[in-house]
């Protein structure tokens, strides 16, 4: 039997998760320029509109680049401060709205922001710039929520920098929304509920980024729109929930990379944080003891660790695995190679279920995955995509490079203390999440994505185990990959002060300690961060998707065979689905 899954699953029905519309977009006129005071040709200047269809905010914003597109140049007239594009063509594009909630039937839909730049140049010189002098964003979702029409005009203020002076004006742009019904349908409804036909280039437009996923859902630039992000963030406030899907079977989420570091707090203003955000102490006499002192044995042993939280709360003692190095080594070389190295990992763990792997099949793993991932960076079609190298999970998988795939169904996405922030009231949280893996004895095999990073997470009956290919995710300075086995020796308790003879206080023991490990050792600085900033003021939901979000994608050994896809995206898959 399969689990129910809960709303905020990603991948439930396109009919409750998103709505699909072929959205056009027109710039008439931009009201407020100044007009061009010269006298001679040689003084002319030029304006024109730079379209980018942003989509939803994404963590990483390097996977993909946004869909950018040119409106015509107007020459700046003399006087007028009037400049008008009625005449320009339409620039349309397919939009994924998330429904982030659904009370009494009324759908309130995820950001998905589209972005106009005004562009100034004097085309006398041919080898000048065009500059940005002035930046304005929308949330298309809004738009299409409160419309009852196909068709909107939207007046939309911004602020022109012109030879160091700011003037304000308005950009009018005028919106056309067709909702199309699914992948099959060649017709579009309305909100108001009356179908209408899609004009013939929409109609072509939308098959054709149906086989495009960055058509599809495109990210935020990397470029050129980072001084106006903020203002865009505050422009939306919404704080609505990203999940989608594609009922065509590729990714919705395209697990994201975005480099960002944790503002430091007074406790660990020296501490150097590791790469994703959530490394954890361990206590200096267990690890300078423990180091390295199984260096001579091929196949490895298991060691009882204790290690302590960031905050200095909790500490853990549990089971622990390593391998001689990890990704970053010299003997590896795969410094941004942890999403080829979990798909290398999970398919080792579905061919071998019963057992983990030794020291020097851990070891081989390692330098597999990292081949892999050097691979895919002498290929120019992917660094293209990925200037920074950090490959989606997309990607990976797309790429081949090894039989194995998503099953959408039994996948989650959730959030670290969604109940604390109104922006994410009704959103699914991990525990929600956690409820639902930890209810099925099924063996399960997991990806699991979050803040920067990815890892393996593999559910036996007896025991959880978490395994990373990043030593620094297991305590500051470690470079060794490592597993964690919660089971029934895991042990958690409160960091006690030995000083004031605290009294010591169990928190968990057993495969719980997997949850709360995640919890209080991943997730509880930004979380607590974010909790400060909220009762001072709400949270915007970037950040609360930037930080607090978690990702947890089932896996699957993926053979094809001719009664199903051979897309290695498809929902369908090979292995039975979990089972209650």
């Amino acid at each position: 039997m399969a689990v129910n899954m809960r709303n905020w699953s990603p991948w439930s029905p396109a009919s409750a998760g998103t709505r699909k519309f072929q959205v056009a977009a027109k710039p008439m006129r931009l009201d407020g320029f100044p007009g061009n005071g010269g006298d001679d040709g040689s003084a002319q200047k030029f304006v024109a509109i730079k379209i980018k269809w942003k989509g939803e905010p994404k963590l990483f914003p390097f996977q993909s680049r946004p869909k950018k597109e040119l409106s015509s140049q107007k020459i700046v007239p003399k006087g007028l401060g009037i400049i008008q594009w009625d005449e320009d063509k339409w620039f349309d594009n397919t939009c994924c709205f998330s429904v982030a909630s659904n009370h009494n039937n009324y759908p309130k839909f995820g950001a998905w922001e589209i972005a106009f730049n005004v562009l100034y140049w004097d085309k006398m010189d041919s080898k000048a710039k065009k500059a940005v002098i002035g930046r304005v964003s929308i949330n298309l979702s809004e738009i299409a929520l409160k419309t009852d029409n196909s068709s909107v005009e939207q007046k939309l203020p911004l602020s022109l920098q012109i030879d160091g002076i700011t003037r304000h004006a308005f950009l009018t742009v005028l919106f056309n929304f067709a909702e199309i019904r699914d992948s099959q349908d060649s017709a579009a409804i309305t909100r108001g509920g009356s179908v209408k036909s899609v004009e013939a280039k929409y109609k072509e437009n939308v098959k054709a980024r149906r086989r495009s996923l960055s058509q599809e859902e495109v990210s935020p630039d990397e470029s050129d729109e980072s001084k106006d992000a903020e203002q865009t963030r505050k422009n939306d406030a919404s704080g609505n929930v990203l999940v989608s899907d594609k009922k065509e079977g590729w990714f919705s989420w395209k697990s994201r990379r975005f480099s960002f570091k944790r503002a430091k707090t007074k406790e660990d203003k020296g501490d150097e944080k590791a790469e994703g955000g959530c490394v954890v102490n361990v206590d200096p006499l267990v690890s300078a003891s423990q180091e390295g002192c199984h260096d001579n044995n091929p196949e490895g042993a298991w060691e009882e660790k204790e290690i302590i939280s960031r905050d200095g709360q909790v500490k853990l003692r549990a089971p622990v695995f390593l391998a001689s190095f990890d990704q970053r080594s010299d003997k590896a070389a795969g410094e941004s190679a942890c999403t080829a190295l979990v798909a290398v990992i999970s398919h080792w763990l579905h061919l071998n279920s019963q057992s983990t792997p030794d020291r020097s099949q851990f070891d081989n793993l390692i330098t597999e995955g990292s081949s892999e991932w050097r691979k895919l960076c002498e290929d120019a079609t992917y660094c293209n995509d990925f200037p920074d190298k950090h490959f989606d999970l997309e990607t990976i998988l797309r790429a081949d490079l090894r039989p194995i795939s998503i099953s959408h169904n039994n996948s989650f996405v959730g959030f670290f203390g969604a109940d604390k922030f109104e922006a994410l009231k009704g959103v699914m949280s991990f525990d929600d999440i956690w409820d639902e893996i930890s209810r099925c004895n099924t063996p399960r095999i997991y990806i699991v994505s979050w803040n920067d990073h990815f890892f393996v997470l593999k559910v036996d009956s007896d025991a959880y185990y978490i395994i990373d290919t990043l030593g620094e995710r297991l305590y500051e300075g470690c470079n060794q990959a490592y597993i964690l086995r919660f089971d029934e020796n895991a042990l958690m308790q409160k960091q006690t002060d030995k000083s004031e003879n605290e009294e010591v206080g169990i928190i968990c023991g057993g495969k719980e300690c997997c949850r709360e490990f995640m919890k209080r050792f991943l997730a509880a600085i930004p979380l607590k961060e974010l909790e400060e900033k909220e009762k001072k003021n709400a949270v915007s939901y970037f950040s609360l998707h930037q930080r607090l979000q978690i990702e947890f994608n089932y896996t699957c050994l993926f053979s094809p065979s001719p009664s199903l896809t051979s897309s290695p995206f498809s929902s369908q898959t090979t292995s039975s689905p979990l089972s209650e």
